[in-house]
């Protein structure tokens, strides 16, 4: 009964993390500021000596603690990281969902949770690009799809954790 009700429950997760990335994503850069928040806990003087020396390329541009400042760097930082982080949980969830009805088909179930991962993240960006308070960029979709391949990869090797190994009975 419990592996049944395992599919709805993968299912289940997979669509409300699909829909929180959706819903994250039309959000303006506005509503999603973190640098009021960032002001609360830590002074742009200590992200600056934590990150001086760290220069990142992205999309043709130098992003450091230089070009932006301590608070907008970091913010960068932890905006890239999310995008690694949703798309990760959201690859574990859609490889967990496949592998309950394919089961012995490792290999298609990675394959389906990677191509879901991807067509989830290029309509995420392209959703970000026709909206005017938003910036989509096809890079992030590189970003999106590194922590959803990881997550797919997670996912697919955590059988024993989440008990779809065969058990033994020890009760003799």
């Amino acid at each position: 009964m419990f592996f049944k009700r395992r599919k709805y429950y993968y299912l289940l997760l997979a669509s409300g993390w699909t829909i929180l990335v959706f819903h994250l994503s039309s959000m303006s850069y506005v509503e999603q500021d973190l640098k009021p928040y960032l002001r609360l806990f830590v002074e742009e003087d200590v992200i600056i000596s934590w990150f001086h020396s760290m220069h990142l390329s992205y999309s043709g541009n130098v992003v450091s603690v230089e070009s932006l400042g301590g608070y907008s760097f970091l913010e960068f930082v932890l905006r890239k990281g999310a995008h690694l982080f949703f798309y990760f949980m959201l690859g574990f969830v859609l490889v967990r969902y496949f592998r309950t009805f394919l089961v012995g088909k490792a290999g298609k179930s990675i394959l389906l949770g990677f191509c879901m991962v991807l067509l989830i993240a290029m309509l995420d960006e392209f959703l970000q690009h026709l909206n005017p308070n938003r910036s989509g960029m096809w890079l992030d979709v590189w970003l999106d799809c590194t922590g959803g391949f990881l997550g797919v990869i997670l996912g697919s090797l955590s059988d024993q954790t989440f008990g779809t190994q065969k058990r033994v009975d020890h009760s003799m």
